[in-house]
């Protein structure tokens, strides 16, 4: 196994090797200078193992995201659900608008509800209200659920939660700490904010597309 091959292992965790955390091997490579560590990941995408490819997809956004979203979005395709599951989870967190109508696309065709409800997630998670009815037609009638009980109607309802800034599906206490909400979520409320919000969204827009 050669440095490189380390360094992408570590993207699973941190004791490997000698070397403390991931983060420490992301600094390793960047070391390198960012386009020639990228030139370097970038194959791995096509690696025949399947924790290649997904540690490849951390690797690539958390060394530049910019750089890295445009390389990683063709992987929501993958062959393989756990990677295309994971680019998803990993969209949420690096993602930017680019990845709004490849994450809406695999909501609405990919053939696993656990792929489809992470899509739904990382949409959330990227905040462009774009998405709002894509996640509204997925939360009124995509409920099928994984292997944990989770659809994609109730991670896309969870995702309006995050764009609206609403408390209808978990009450925010932190940016990074929820808790149970203690009723049901109003679903009529929440679709008529995300159409209101949706309506705002694309007048901004055609102010913006029209000529000055």
């Amino acid at each position: 196994m050669d440095q490189l091959d380390r360094w992408i292992a570590l993207m699973s965790g941190p004791g490997f090797e000698g070397y403390e955390s991931r983060d420490g091997a992301i600094d390793e490579i960047r070391a390198l200078g960012i386009e020639k560590a990228t030139s370097l990941l970038e194959p791995k995408l096509r690696d025949s193992d399947i924790d290649i490819r997904c540690n490849t997809v951390e690797a690539l956004l958390l060394l530049d995201a910019r750089r890295g979203v445009p390389l990683v979005l063709p992987f929501v395709k993958d062959m393989d659900d756990v990677v295309r599951w994971h680019v998803c989870l990993c969209l949420h967190d690096f993602g930017d608008e680019r990845a709004v109508e490849p994450l809406i696309q695999v909501m609405q065709s990919d053939t696993e509800p656990h792929v489809r409800g992470t899509a739904a997630y990382a949409l959330g998670g990227i905040g462009c209200p774009a998405s709002i009815p894509a996640l509204l037609h997925a939360m009124e009638s995509d409920h099928e659920e994984d292997m944990h009980g989770h659809s994609a109607s109730s991670c896309a309802m969870r995702a309006l939660d995050d764009i609206l800034g609403t408390n209808e599906t978990r009450i925010r206490v932190s940016n990074s700490t929820c808790r149970l909400q203690s009723r049901p979520p109003d679903l009529k409320y929440l679709k008529e904010r995300a159409l209101a919000v949706f309506r705002e969204f694309s007048a901004q827009q055609s102010d913006k597309d029209s000529p000055r």
